[in-house]
């Protein structure tokens, strides 16, 4: 079906002449639908604003459109066919595919637009996250719906649900809907990398009953916190030497509780499995006789913490609060050593390298979330590797700490890796195509983080694939709420570099560009379709 002229012309009229803090930047289309973008919360689980966004969009201008049931009853995957442009009917069908969540933090700000912030050419989200993760590709493809002049072979645009919360969008996707013989991702964020592999993953959630007791009133509660932790995507900063702010928490607690007697009532930390934990709480009951040396203890740890990290995490700061509810029980103390011994005990961080591709994490663990019941603790930990054989054996290592600790275990939506093939037409045409764009060679490399090419290789194993993309710094860290630009530049926070897009928007036109150039059951420029 071709675009609706008259939907366009509006589009172009009304839709992007938007006057924001990143109009009129090049290129100008991108960024106005990222904006937009920004402006429709959009964090994993709750999509269906953006979904609906995105296939009313295609709807007006009048492209066909479908979108299943993956996200709940009236919202899920969106699948987009653009036609090709005049003189590229014979091209294969490409999928150019993108994910439509976003990992939202702090959890308290997810259901609110963004506030930009711009420092220097670096975009920013104050208080939050950004979002480019997977925004950016996301705006590229909305680019490709509604720029007419862009030359093309015919397309489909994928825009899949919660990626980063278990990629159910794409474990839900029907195997008999895409018609493409390639399929670009957007979702490598390293400029200047082509990413032919993706690490296979697995959750693990572990449930360890425990005994609550309700404790004397001559006994006072406090709140122990620790934040400052850079945190960041799990797949891609597992290996910088950053913290698990957590686990440091937890260590504290084992080590005081051998001379200060600790109740502990709750501990929480981490919001999504696939970020390190940046900050982390809890709550202990202690006698008002052991306050001030327990605060003098964690201004001691503040300063191991330093010498620990440097500065590859942090600064930790470590807050100590008396003037809190009393909680209605406790774990006793007996109890309270046995829960910390477990959460330390779990594996977290890097467990091996890989021999086959230098610099690259083959296997690693998060233990991203923990959670307090009056009846339990829940702890949900993720575990990735590029080989099968090492995913199934750090499985099984975390599951041993969990028996040995007493808890329930389950593990869910284990899938293995996506294996590297390359003599991939696909990977030569990208090649050619960011050589003549950048003037020099492209990384040809694998991801330790998990992709959703992956499991559409899964289901798709005709489709020959590749993932890349702009360069994101700190994926999934929010930048602090009171940032100054020109003065916190080298804090923490989701960012991208806008001055780089241009090229980067015309490497993607110059790959479809040569795509459109093919003809199925032809050979183009030693290409063999």
């Amino acid at each position: 079906m071709p675009r609706n002229a008259k939907s366009l012309c509006t589009f172009f009229a009304k839709g992007c002449a938007m006057n924001h803090m990143i109009s009129g930047i090049e290129p100008v289309e991108i960024w106005d639908h990222f904006y937009k973008l920004t402006q429709i919360p959009h964090p994993s689980g709750d999509e269906k604003a953006i979904c609906k966004y995105v296939y009313r969009l295609a709807e007006d201008l009048g492209l066909e459109v479908s979108m299943d049931t993956a996200g709940g009853s009236d919202f899920g995957n969106v699948l987009v066919k653009c036609p090709p442009s005049p003189g590229c009917e014979k091209a294969p069908i490409t999928i150019f595919q993108s994910h439509l969540d976003m990992v939202a933090l702090p959890e308290t700000n997810k259901n609110l637009p963004l506030d930009l912030i711009l420092d220097g050419s670096m975009l920013r989200a104050r208080g939050n996250t950004l979002g480019a993760d997977n925004g950016i590709a996301v705006a590229i493809a909305l680019s490709l719906m509604t720029n007419p002049d862009i030359v093309h072979g015919p397309l489909e645009l994928l825009f899949t649900i919660n990626e980063e919360a278990g990629m159910t969008g794409v474990r839900m996707l029907s195997d008999r809907i895409l018609a493409g013989m390639f399929l670009i991702n957007i979702d490598t964020q390293e400029e200047g990398l082509l990413t032919v592999a993706s690490a296979g993953a697995n959750r693990s959630i572990f449930r360890l009953p425990v005994e609550m007791e309700v404790k004397k009133a001559d006994i006072m509660a406090i709140r122990v916190s620790v934040v400052g932790g850079k945190g960041g995507h799990s797949g891609l900063e597992i290996n910088s030497g950053r913290a698990n702010v957590g686990q440091l928490l937890v260590r504290i607690l084992y080590e005081e509780s051998k001379s200060i007697p600790l109740c502990l009532s709750e501990v929480n930390w981490g919001t999504v499995e696939n970020a390190i934990p940046s900050e982390a709480h809890a709550v202990a009951m202690i006698r008002p006789g052991d306050l001030v040396g327990l605060r003098e203890a964690l201004q001691k740890w503040e300063r191991v913490f330093a010498a620990e990290f440097g500065k590859s995490d942090g600064p930790h700061r470590i807050a100590l609060a008396e003037d809190i509810p009393h909680p209605e029980s406790a774990m006793g103390s007996l109890m309270t050593k046995h829960v910390c011994s477990f959460l330390l005990a779990l594996p977290h961080g890097v467990h091996t390298m890989s021999s086959e591709l230098g610099g690259l994490v083959e296997t690693s663990t998060n233990v991203a979330i923990v959670r307090t019941s009056p009846t339990g603790l829940t702890v949900n930990v993720s575990q990735r590797s590029m080989s099968d054989p090492s995913l199934d054996a750090v499985i099984a290592k975390c599951e041993a700490v969990a028996n040995l600790a007493g808890a329930e275990v389950a593990h869910l939506g284990k899938t293995y890796g996506w294996k590297p093939n390359m003599v991939s037409p696909l990977l030569k045409i990208c090649g050619d195509a960011y050589q003549q764009v950048f003037g020099e060679e492209p990384r040809i490399s694998g991801l330790h983080g998990m992709l959703e090419c992956g499991l559409i290789k899964a289901k798709y194993p005709h489709i020959d694939m590749i993932s890349f993309g702009p360069t994101i710094l700190d994926a999934h860290a929010p930048t602090k709420p009171d940032f100054v630009p020109g003065v916190d530049s080298d804090s923490t926070g989701e960012r991208i570099d806008i001055a780089r897009m241009p090229c980067f928007w015309e490497f993607v036109k110059t790959v479809l560009k040569k795509l459109a150039d093919l003809e199925i059951n032809h050979t183009v420029k030693g290409t063999v379709l």
